[in-house]
């Protein structure tokens, strides 16, 4: 799926409409985990998707989200539990593993991963590539891919 976003507030509401359908779907598989692994240059719109995606969960958390690029990972409690990680400032793939991140992967719930472009290795199970890019005129393209067919279906929905 792809959209052009003309604002900041595009993003979140996409954001938001998004995380409500994968709200849904582990509703009936509550066990399941899922990693969206977002990539964009700096200022691309990364944390903006996190905060609409939190605040379409919970619109009284999205004052709480912020970059976690110095604590790495910033968790939300609730149904189903949101993480949302920072790779800006790691380096290496050990660092990575340093951070627990791998296990988070296996987690019941949502991991959000900016700089996801900084694994080594290809996310494991069901997960959700989203790439963010601004253009000169300040309107952000927004790139969504999966190869899981649930995701994908919620995927077709939000593109109608």
């Amino acid at each position: 799926m792809k959209r052009t976003l003309r604002s900041e507030a595009e993003t979140r509401a996409l954001a938001g409409a998004l995380a409500k359908r994968l709200a849904a779907l582990l509703a009936l598989d509550p066990d399941r985990a899922i990693v969206l692994g977002l990539t964009g240059d700096l200022g691309a719109g990364k944390t903006a998707f996190v905060r609409g995606f939190v605040a379409g969960l919970d619109p009284a958390r999205e004052a709480e989200v912020s970059s976690p690029t110095y604590a790495l990972i910033h968790q939300y409690p609730g149904t189903p539990e949101v993480r949302h990680v920072d790779l800006y400032r790691l380096e290496s793939a050990a660092d990575v593993a340093g951070i627990g991140l791998y296990e988070l992967w296996s987690e019941p719930g949502l991991t959000l991963v900016e700089w996801a472009d900084k694994l080594s290795r290809a996310i494991p199970g069901p997960h959700l590539d989203i790439r963010l890019a601004e253009n000169p005129r300040n309107v952000r393209e927004i790139q969504l891919e999966t190869t899981d067919p649930a995701l994908r279906m919620i995927l077709e929905d939000l593109a109608r």
